[in-house]
């Protein structure tokens, strides 16, 4: 499909007109795609997702930029774990607790799961 200026203002009216919000945004897209011959959803996502108003804000609005998924707003940012130090940790917990170290096991672990099985100890040993 060729995107013209005109096109392009077209589909940004529509969908302005259409009163968007997270929750119904999918819906209005689709809607619009289906009244363009030769168009697509993505398409017409991709050409509100570039558009910005007068003031320069972005018009098109995401799922993820609304509040579809509160639980998301609430999780905290997580930080990047260095494996090595995080895994070295553990292995000094566990062997603190005279326990038995599986090396194999320990090894497949991600650095955020060794953070968290390390604070798990610390907590359990008290």
């Amino acid at each position: 499909m060729d995107w013209n200026d005109e096109l392009r203002a077209r589909v940004v009216k529509e969908y302005l007109e259409s009163s968007p919000t997270a929750e119904n945004g999918t819906e209005i897209v689709e809607k619009i795609s289906a009244g363009l011959e030769g168009s697509t959803v993505n398409g017409v996502r991709i050409i509100l997702a570039k558009e910005v108003d007068a003031d320069g804000n972005k018009i098109y609005i995401s799922k993820a930029s609304g509040n579809a998924t509160k639980t998301d707003a609430d999780k905290p940012a997580t930080k990047r774990v260095n494996k090595k130090d995080a895994v070295e940790k553990l292995v000094a917990v566990i062997t603190a607790a005279e326990l038995n170290v599986d090396d194999d096991i320990i090894g497949k672990l991600t650095g955020k799961a060794a953070v968290y099985f390390t604070e798990l100890l610390n907590e359990i040993q008290g």
